[in-house]
């Protein structure tokens, strides 16, 4: 199965991840699956699963996303996978889209890629 992987990070700290994940949900066309909050001593944690269907790949695509808040830092860490079909397992590039999405939302709040 391939995935995407794409981890950022945003020092400015324009939305609360609280916020943040109501935004991704709005703007996100796909099906909400999960949403667990942990808070620490020092931040928050929140993790997101998303599904969607890809009629190119003729397969369901999952978006997982880790967004930690940790006094001034945020991180994201956005795991687009599945959507591989066929034989030889294609994704075409369902996952890169499907976690791109993500990031470009992210952007908008300053947030930039790391690694």
């Amino acid at each position: 199965m391939a995935s995407e992987i794409i981890k950022m990070q945003c020092d400015c700290k324009v939305k609360d991840i609280e916020e943040l994940c109501e935004i991704i949900g709005k703007v996100i066309d796909a099906e909400f699956l999960y949403k667990k909050v942990v808070e620490m001593r020092t931040g928050t944690a929140i993790l997101l699963a998303f599904e969607k269907l890809y009629f190119r790949v003729e397969s369901y695509v999952s978006l997982t996303i880790m967004l930690t808040e940790d006094r001034l830092v945020q991180t994201a860490d956005i795991i687009g996978s599945g959507g591989g079909g066929g034989m030889f397992n294609f994704d075409w590039g369902a996952n890169a889209s499907f976690a791109n999405s993500a990031a470009k939302v992210l952007k908008q709040y300053g947030f930039y890629s790391i690694e």
